[in-house]
């Protein structure tokens, strides 16, 4: 038998991190976009295993899991979206081994999320990423700190006619980030997800983020980052550590693409995600 899990990514847009002294009801309160490609995870003795480099690659987190439940064999990881940039990649590696661990019988799955979700928290790799995760479809807000089953998170799905094109400028450790986020960023975070909350919709997202990320961002301090705020058929931006998400206009995306190219730029289009992390025995 093969046990295979699947997970999406998150990309998250503003957070106010709620930290005690018990990490499965500490995390992180925010708002942000579930995404895809999906991170792979396949384990078992019938995999026809090549030394491929991927298998390499799994995070340390990640591998604890493996560590902790005994499970030693071959496994095959395609991780599509790199670490360290901001698309909670840790999270979603963590989540996928946890669910494997679940496969074996080594846990139950609700167990395994918040597993996931202590083991982020704990290492300083994400807060609130597992949860928003749990949920994984479209714009997910998190209304309440907290592993899944503990904390409180909602979804909605992403419009149609909306892409996806992410510009990465370097990587940057999650413990760096939290170092840099003052009072003021947090106090303008509160604002943008108060109005979140009173309308959950596309419309209030897209505002409010680009609202939040002009007042507070630190985009033009980047290289090229004022060109890339104008990117053709433009509707929001939002910045990740040293990354930016652009939210495009899909009829508009080919003009976007040879814009951003024409400047060089290391870019990426993503989808949103339909569905939230699954697992499967074959």
């Amino acid at each position: 038998m093969v046990f295979c899990s699947s997970v999406p990514y998150h990309i998250t847009a503003v957070f106010i991190p709620k930290i005690n002294n018990n990490p499965l009801t500490s995390g992180s309160i925010g708002v942000g976009i579930s995404v895809e490609p999906r991170l792979k995870l396949c384990v078992g003795s019938e995999i026809a295993y090549n030394e491929n480099k991927e298998a390499e690659e799994i995070p340390i987190t990640a591998k604890n899991v493996f560590n902790r439940f005994n499970i030693d064999e071959k496994y095959i990881l395609n991780m599509p979206l790199p670490i360290k940039i901001g698309y909670a990649s840790s999270a979603s590696s963590t989540i996928a081994t946890e669910l494997i661990s679940f496969l074996y019988g080594k846990t139950s799955y609700m167990k395994a999320l918040q597993d996931a979700h202590n083991i982020e928290v704990e290492n300083s790799t994400g807060l609130g990423d597992v949860l928003a995760i749990s949920c994984g479809i479209g714009i997910v807000l998190r209304k309440k700190e907290g592993a899944p089953g503990i904390g409180e998170v909602d979804c909605i799905s992403f419009p149609k006619d909306v892409s996806i094109v992410t510009v990465e400028f370097g990587a940057m450790n999650t413990k760096d980030l939290l170092i840099s986020y003052d009072k003021t960023i947090q106090t303008e975070s509160q604002k943008v997800l108060d109005k979140i909350l009173e309308d959950f919709s596309f419309e209030t997202f897209s505002y409010e983020i680009k609202r939040f990320t002009d007042n507070v961002g630190k985009i033009k301090l980047l290289n090229k980052g004022d060109e890339v705020i104008k990117t053709p058929g433009l509707i929001s931006y939002y910045m990740k550590k040293m990354m930016i998400v652009l939210l495009i206009e899909s009829n508009k995306i080919e003009d976007a693409l040879k814009y951003l190219r024409d400047k060089n730029l290391n870019l990426r289009i993503l989808k949103p995600s339909s569905h939230g992390p699954e697992a499967w025995i074959t």
